[in-house]
C-alpha cells in the first residue's frame, strides 16, 4: 500500500491556462523584450543543426510564429503548432503575406499525433514546455517530440534554470520547493490596448532532471547549455542562467 501524506503534492495548475493568456496577448506577446533576438537565435539554431534546406522542421509551442517564420524565410519547411487560436491566426497571417513555406495548426503540445515525420524538432522560451501543469504533462510533450522525430533528428529544448528562479526570486513570485513551479500575477495589454491580469504559472528544471524526463522519452541527450534570450550559444550551464539549453537527438533505429 502506498501511503500519501498531506503537503507534499505540490503545485499542479491547469496546463491550457496560458491559452487564455496567449488570445488575449495575440501579437502584443512581441512586444516583450525577451523576443527581440529572434535573428540571432535562428542563426545559432542554423549552425548548430547543419540541415540543408527543404529540412523540415517543427516547432512546438510556436506562439506567434517568430521562429517557423524566421526558418522559413531561410529555405527550411516549418510546421508551427500553439495551443492559442490568436497566435496562430496571426503567424498564418505572416506567412501568407511573405509566402513562405510555413504551416501552423492549432494542438496542444500534450496531444502531439505526427509519426517520423520531422528532420529537426525546437521547443524554445516557454512556448509549451514548463506550462504543462505537471510531470504527466512534460512527459506528454517530450513523448509526442520524440514520435515526431525521425531517427537520427534533432530536438533542441529550452526550459527554466531551476536554480537561477530561486536565486534570482521577484518577491512578488511563489515557488513552490516540491515541483519549482513559480507562481504569479501579470499585467498583460492587447493590440487594442486593453488590460487585464491573468494567474501565471511556470515550472523550472535542473539540468538532472530535464536528462531523465528527456531520456526517459526515449532521446538521447548529446549537450547541455547555459540559455539567455537573444544570445544563444555553446556557454557552459551556469547558476545564474535564466534557462537551460539541452540539444538531443532521436537515436536511429537498430
Amino acid at each position: 500500500m502506498v501511503h500519501k501524506f498531506p503537503g507534499t503534492a505540490g503545485t499542479v495548475y491547469d496546463g491550457s491556462f496560458h491559452k487564455a493568456v496567449s488570445d488575449f496577448q495575440r501579437e502584443s506577446y512581441l512586444d516583450q523584450g525577451y523576443t527581440k533576438g529572434t535573428e540571432q537565435e535562428v542563426n545559432f539554431l542554423e549552425e548548430l543543426l547543419q540541415l540543408p534546406a527543404g529540412t523540415r522542421i517543427l516547432d512546438v509551442g510556436c506562439g506567434p510564429g517568430r521562429h517557423s517564420l524566421e526558418l522559413a524565410r531561410r529555405g527550411f519547411s516549418t510546421v508551427g503548432i500553439d495551443i492559442s487560436e490568436g497566435f496562430i491566426e496571426y503567424a498564418r497571417k505572416g506567412a501568407e503575406v511573405e509566402r513562405l513555406t510555413a504551416e501552423f495548426r492549432v494542438a496542444d503540445a500534450r496531444l502531439l499525433e505526427f509519426d517520423a515525420e520531422f528532420d529537426a524538432a525546437i521547443c524554445l522560451c516557454e512556448g509549451a514546455f514548463g506550462l504543462a501543469g505537471d510531470d504527466a504533462g512534460h512527459r506528454q510533450i517530450l513523448a509526442g517530440v520524440s514520435r515526431a522525430l525521425k531517427p537520427g533528428a534533432t530536438f533542441v529544448l529550452t526550459a527554466i534554470n531551476a536554480f537561477s528562479a530561486t536565486r534570482n526570486q521577484d518577491p512578488a513570485t511563489h515557488i513552490d520547493p516540491y515541483t519549482a513551479t513559480s507562481s504569479w500575477r501579470q499585467t498583460f495589454r492587447n493590440p487594442q490596448s486593453d488590460v487585464r491580469e491573468f494567474e501565471m504559472h511556470c515550472t523550472a528544471f535542473t539540468y538532472r532532471k530535464l536528462r531523465w524526463l528527456l531520456e526517459g522519452a526515449g532521446l538521447e541527450v548529446c549537450a547541455g547549455y547555459g540559455c539567455v534570450a537573444a544570445r544563444f550559444g555553446r556557454e557552459p550551464l551556469r547558476l545564474d542562467d535564466v534557462e537551460i539549453m539541452v540539444v538531443v537527438r532521436r537515436p536511429m533505429e537498430a
